[in-house]
């Protein structure tokens, strides 16, 4: 039952929507504008009075699904922005014709006005512009489609314009795992290598490569907690390691509130990280007082919506020290293509490459 409804109901309401409202304000506007006694105007009155009513039915469900595909649907820093946009052209759209729906039920009865005619034009002229962003976030940026061509090229990361993180980058270090399902991916763990994590010597400062379980209650046990309850889809377990105030930058974008990551890409991240395997490369902290960081190198392999994963994730976390626990107040993450997934990329882009160097030494 899943794959009949993946990713979502979006895109089926969407199409009556636009079939039938658009129809229906050419219809009733051409039938105000035809005598009475045309012989096709209570045709045109009916069919557009019927098409009107089914059309709004349609778009409450393409809202309701509409809102739903926001929150959940794989997506990079452009396309966020894009499906804003596509969401504040929708919303006006659909309030317009729902009162020409409400206008033409009062006056059912009689032929559509001018007026009506006007207002179902301009309606119609703003289902064109929000159908065109709809169809721009599909065939541009990709969005809820499982499968695209891969792409090859060197990894780079993206913003999301509202205050995101890096898009996770694919084997060949491209910007293509998850389209942002997790919303920009590589940047956590998945609580696979709670062993490989760095111990506390006793100045506070963790040494990189170590082995040890973290003590618990160590900033470094704070950052592990953070990265398994993501990769674990607890919502409730991230909600409290995290400030109310934690800022999350990346790319030049942040989100500014612990409210602000739940609602745009806390769904995403946790979506991709319970996806990949990790493995800790390196992990270092420092302690002052009630305040310290935890900065962490991990690698992301995997497979999430038929691309293979194969990133190095730098994170960098700041604690600040309340009722003798850590909170993190600050985030900052980045990644880049591990160097298996570059030289793959390379001899992609290059197949001669080897063959070309085994004939020079020869």
């Amino acid at each position: 039952m899943d794959s009949l409804i993946e990713p979502n109901l979006h895109p089926i309401f969407v199409h009556f929507v636009v079939g039938l409202l658009f129809t229906s304000a050419l219809g009733l506007a051409a039938s105000s504008f035809l005598p009475t006694d045309a012989r096709w105007r209570s045709t045109l009155q009916a069919a557009g009075d019927w098409m009107l009513g089914l059309g709004i039915l349609a778009a409450l469900g393409a809202v309701i699904a509409g809102f739903d595909a926001y929150y959940s649907v794989a997506h990079d820093g452009p396309s966020h922005a894009a499906m804003t946009t596509h969401r504040n052209w929708a919303l006006p759209t659909v309030a317009v014709f729902a009162g020409l729906g409400v206008w033409r039920w009062l006056k059912r009865s009689e032929q559509p006005s001018p007026l009506f005619a006007l207002a179902g034009l301009a309606g119609a002229a703003l289902l064109t512009v929000t159908a065109w962003w709809g169809g721009n976030l599909v065939f541009k940026h990709g969005l809820g489609v499982e499968s695209l061509p891969a792409v090859t090229g060197e990894g780079h990361d993206h913003d999301h314009g509202d205050g995101g993180h890096a898009h996770a980058t694919g084997e060949d270090g491209s910007d293509e795992a998850g389209n942002d399902a997790h919303g920009e991916g590589g940047h956590a763990y998945d609580g696979e290598s709670s062993s490989d994590h760095a111990h506390t010597s006793g100045n506070g400062h963790a040494q990189a490569g170590a082995s040890a379980q973290p003590m618990p209650g160590t900033p470094e046990a704070t950052a592990l907690d953070f990265h398994a309850a993501l990769a674990s889809q607890d919502e409730a377990q991230v909600r409290r390691l995290l400030a109310d105030d934690v800022l999350i930058l990346e790319s030049g974008g942040a989100e500014r509130s612990l409210a602000q990551y739940a609602s745009h890409h806390m769904m995403s991240d946790m979506a991709f990280l319970s996806s990949v395997s990790s493995e800790t490369l390196s992990q270092t902290a420092e302690i002052f007082g009630d305040t310290a960081w935890v900065a962490t190198e991990t690698a992301l392999r995997g497979r999430f919506n038929d691309r293979e994963i194969a990133v190095k994730s730098q994170e960098s976390l700041v604690m600040r020290r309340e009722d003798d626990r850590w909170i993190i107040e600050h985030v900052h993450w980045s990644n880049s293509a591990l160097p298996e997934a570059a030289a793959q990329s390379q001899q992609a882009q290059d197949p001669e490459a080897e063959h070309d160097h085994d004939d020079h030494e020869h």
